[in-house]
């Protein structure tokens, strides 16, 4: 019966002198047979064996007149295109755009909040962020060279709030970490990484990859729920058993080098001293705590290193703040001061508070302009 209401679905009533045949049909290189009813010179095709012969079913209900379709997942073979709205499958190739065509395929996904490189371009999560790290290949399927770069596709993610997030633009290459703009030779394949900032919080439950142009072929929504890569400890929130929550302040051990957006920073020791700092030694009803810090510069632009670079602030048993008074080089006691670049060595410096008698330190946080916080235990005088 489905066949008849296909039929009329797409051609209206047919008369009743009408010749039945087979068509050979192929669908991306698979060829399949579909029985069709030839009317007044129009051939007239089988929908429902057609659907059936893609892996696909379709049910119609006639007092509502309504025709339902239901694709399976995936149908079709691997690189072919799937239906707009339709799953994506981690690993498996989907023909997206149908103007100059592209071989797109999903491999890992992960969180992080430390910095990532992409060519020139350092992309660093705010204190309130983490990143989603893509790792996908592209592939030309034509027969010409074509042109592949962070605007071939429109990647984006839903948060839990269904806030879309858009992927930053700069592609990476996965081999040499330069950013993507190359012409594909045919068949060639590029292994890429892309980042997406999304909140600290949660898990982002949605991706969502299209063309770069509007009715350009299918879009590929991908449900991440439990198929990202969590984060590591310590960013990880203990609270959340999915590992997808990044903590704002992290509980930092010292030697331990995190990432505090243009650097990376270690603590190597905090002690008190009551010996002189700049010259001046504390006075009767002081004392200094200084911690002694190395840190790399790992953004890709020229930069200053100065006393104000990093912030930082010592939390009593009181639940009262204390600020530092000056950072100085870890050799002697002249302040803070150099110019910096990519691959500049490490800088050993030292950062000193002072701490008024009857005053008990209870943690130390140090921290860049918008970067979470790395919180230190004081050790006892």
């Amino acid at each position: 019966m489905f066949r008849w209401f296909s039929l009329v679905l797409l051609a209206g009533c047919l008369a009743m002198a009408a010749q039945a045949a087979n068509m050979t049909i192929v669908i991306n290189g698979k060829t399949i047979s579909v029985p069709t009813i030839v009317q007044n010179g129009k051939t007239y095709l089988d929908f429902g064996a057609l659907l059936k012969a893609l892996g696909s079913s379709a049910s119609f209900d006639a007092k509502a007149s309504k025709l339902v379709i239901n694709v399976a997942p995936g149908a079709g073979a691997a690189g072919t295109a799937q239906l707009a709205g339709d799953n994506g499958e981690f690993g498996k190739v989907y023909t997206l755009r149908k103007h100059e065509p592209l071989y797109f395929s999903l491999v890992r996904a992960r969180y992080t909040v430390e910095q990532v490189l992409v060519g020139d371009r350092l992309i660093a999560p705010k204190a309130d962020e983490k990143l989603l790290v893509l790792h996908f290949s592209v592939q030309n399927p034509g027969k010409t060279d074509l042109l592949v770069r962070s605007d071939s596709l429109r990647i984006m993610a839903i948060d839990q709030m269904n806030v879309n997030h858009p992927c930053e633009s700069v592609w990476g290459d996965a081999e040499t970490q330069q950013q993507v703009g190359l012409l594909l030779k045919p068949a060639q394949k590029l292994l890429i990484y892309a980042v997406i900032r999304v909140p600290a919080k949660g898990v982002v439950p949605k991706l969502m990859i299209q063309s770069n142009h509007d009715n350009d072929g299918p879009v590929l929504r991908y449900d991440l729920r439990g198929k990202v890569e969590a984060l590591p400890a310590p960013y990880a929130d203990p609270a959340d058993a999915t590992g997808a929550t990044a903590l704002m302040e992290v509980p930092a051990e010292l030697g331990g080098m995190y990432p505090c957006n243009d650097y990376t920073v270690a603590i190597e020791k905090i002690e008190y001293t009551t010996g002189a700092l700049e010259g001046r030694v504390p006075g009767p009803n002081e004392r200094y705590l200084v911690a002694t810090m190395r840190v790399k510069y790992v953004n890709t632009f020229g930069s200053a290193l100065r006393t104000d670079t990093f912030r930082a602030s010592c939390l009593t048993t009181d639940g009262e703040e204390l600020g530092f008074k000056s950072v100085l080089m870890a050799s002697d006691d002249r302040r803070v001061g150099a110019s910096v670049r990519q691959g500049s060595p490490e800088i050993r410096m030292r950062m000193y508070f002072v701490v008024p008698k009857g005053v008990t330190l209870q943690t130390m946080s140090i921290f860049e302009d918008q970067s979470r916080r790395f919180v230190y235990q004081i050790p006892a005088e």
